[in-house]
């Protein structure tokens, strides 16, 4: 098997100064992660969000393949409508480049209503802008003089420098949502899927089972061991400390995603989020339900239990950790990682 590790990068305090120690800890993080042997980093792209608080997503590969050699470096994912597609093929090609050929290349056309609002950015055109992205990226990465006329955007004749090193070009990867013509589009473009570590299990796993079914109707080979599922964890020795530190930080991320899903416009760094908690109207699920249907917290002995069931009973070949997220504390990521990579990931290599 192979081992991923997601950073999320979310800011939870009210200094502004303590963002500049949040991108630190995420490198440092990420420079453990190649020295403990995971496979591959993941960030994700948010925007004017405390949630996560990268908004562009290539400085900070870029500064990652600087610190590194050998982890692969992935997109987790660049929100395609909201970039203009020669520019991120050029930025991306670059990053393939100085890397010397390790980026992950993951896509998706967002799902924040508040973040079109703000790009002023038609919600509705989503899919069509993200094909249309998608086939100018791959056109300019892969071929010269490429053109292309779509609806949203249009290429004459353009060859871009540096290409990508990687042949034909850097692995794509398509975010799904619950919707199965995500899925169709995915299998259509022969893309491997990502989904999301915060989406209760049985629903990530029916995505998996619904792509492993059209792959078979469409004839084509699963790639099962390019794409990493991805699941909350965290690791402790005392299993009770496991499953009740991450209480406040899981409930956070939990809560301030709710309230970003109701937003059009506008963002959600200042908002009082007690406040909205004694106002809404729809109670979310209990942190004790998500701990059996969303996150891994518990003992390493534990996690293995839960990887061998993925692999054993879905065929779940590649694993993604997320253990950076709201307020967990620096040192105790980077002992969970270590627990991770010293008792799990050798069970399964």
């Amino acid at each position: 098997m192979k081992f991923a590790l997601f950073l999320l990068g979310s800011w939870t305090e009210e200094e502004t100064s303590a963002q500049s120690r949040i991108f630190s800890e995420l490198l440092e993080q990420t420079e453990y992660a190649e020295e403990l042997g995971f496979d591959s980093v993941w960030i994700a792209e948010h925007h004017s969000s405390r949630y996560g608080i990268c908004p562009s997503l290539m400085p900070l590969l870029c500064n990652i393949a600087a610190r590194t050699s050998k982890i692969r470096i992935g997109a987790g994912v660049s929100v395609l409508p909201f970039h203009n597609p020669i520019f991120l093929a050029e930025e991306s090609a670059m990053l393939d480049v100085l890397s010397q050929g390790r980026l992950d290349f993951g896509v998706g056309r967002g799902s924040a209503d508040y973040e079109y609002g703000n790009f002023n950015i038609d919600f509705d055109t989503r899919d069509v802008r993200t094909q249309e992205a998608l086939d100018i990226i791959l056109g300019l990465w892969t071929q010269d003089n490429f053109s292309f006329d779509g609806g949203f955007y249009q290429v004459k004749d353009l060859t871009i420098a540096p290409k990508p090193v990687q042949q034909p070009h850097p692995p794509v990867f398509l975010a799904v949502s619950r919707t199965p013509a995500s899925v169709d589009v995915a299998v259509e473009r022969d893309l491997p899927i990502l989904t999301s570590f915060s989406m209760p299990e049985a629903d990530n796993l029916a995505l998996y089972s619904l792509y492993s079914d059209r792959c078979a109707v469409a004839g084509k080979t699963l790639p099962v061991a390019e794409m990493p599922y991805f699941r909350f964890v965290y690791l402790d020795e005392d299993e009770t400390a496991a499953r009740e530190y991450p209480r406040e930080s899981l409930t956070w991320v939990r809560d301030l995603g709710g309230y970003r899903r109701t937003l059009t416009h506008g963002d959600e760094i200042n908002v009082d989020l007690d406040h909205w908690r004694s106002v809404r109207t729809v109670e979310p699920a209990s942190y004790e339900s998500e701990l059996e249907t969303t996150c891994y917290f518990g003992t390493p002995d534990q996690c293995v239990e839960w990887i061998a069931h993925l692999r054993d009973d879905h065929g779940i070949d590649y694993f993604g950790a997320s253990m950076s997220f709201g307020s967990m504390e620096h040192s105790r990521v980077m002992r969970s990682m270590e627990l991770f990579a010293r008792e799990v990931m050798p069970r399964f290599r």
